[in-house]
């Protein structure tokens, strides 16, 4: 394995987890890194889908451009998530990828990407199980986001991010929104006035502390039970 690859939060992702040393260290030889700034646009919408990418570290987001010149924030990306998948199978992206802070992002081409495939079957079926994992997990978030109200859908995106190997009781929790009040409710299709009073739910519940962009979880545990309600 490279000395960089040591400790990737990639590596925990659900297609790597099976692995052998020995696959891995096959399957990262081929990805390359590089670091991107805030505000920087990974691809747009509609652009030729040329790479896949790995997130090391860091924040993104999915937006979908609308007419009115605004954009719709579809999905955040956090350290550990593979995307552009699409290139697999597409010729364009379907969303433009926005870098929101500092990040480490490794990337591979899809012709090279596909050519590692053809080589080694064994990782070709994992990633077929894996793609379709993904699928079945993006269904059923769907489907249990949409049974949520207003504080159960916030109390998710909080523990979304949140590293998910932080014990449950260790403390309260720092952390800072990569997105606007606005933002958050367009991820969570409500409106900004239902965010707002989510967040009021949420302190006067005693599970965190807001000041502007810097929240405090002051009880995890507390929080990971209401989500999952």
């Amino acid at each position: 394995m490279k000395p960089q690859c040591s400790g990737c939060p990639v590596l925990s992702n659900a297609l790597f987890r099976s692995l052998s040393s020995q696959e891995i260290e096959r399957f990262t030889c081929v990805f390359l890194p590089t670091h991107y700034r805030r505000n920087q646009i990974l691809f747009f919408e509609e652009g030729a889908a040329q790479h896949l990418f790995a997130l090391r570290s860091g924040m993104a987001k999915m937006v979908k451009p609308l007419e009115n010149g605004k954009e719709r924030i579809v999905r955040v990306l956090l350290p550990g998530d593979i995307f552009g998948l699409e290139a697999l199978c597409h010729s364009t992206y379907p969303l433009t990828c926005v870098v929101l802070q500092e990040s480490e992002i490794c990337s591979v081409s899809r012709d090279k990407f596909l050519a590692f495939l053809r080589a080694n079957s064994d990782i070709a079926l994992k990633m077929i199980q894996f793609l379709v994992e993904e699928a079945t997990q993006v269904r059923r978030q769907i489907t249990s986001m949409s049974f949520k109200d207003a504080q159960r859908r916030l109390a998710t995106f909080l523990l979304s991010l949140i590293s998910a190997d932080r014990p449950s009781g260790s403390g309260p929790c720092r952390l800072t929104l990569p997105l606007s009040g606005q933002e958050i409710g367009e991820l969570l299709e409500l409106s900004p006035e239902t965010v707002s009073r989510a967040w009021a739910g949420l302190r006067r519940a005693g599970l965190v502390d807001k000041r502007g962009r810097m929240v405090v979880i002051q009880d995890l545990a507390g929080l990971e039970n209401l989500a999952q309600r």
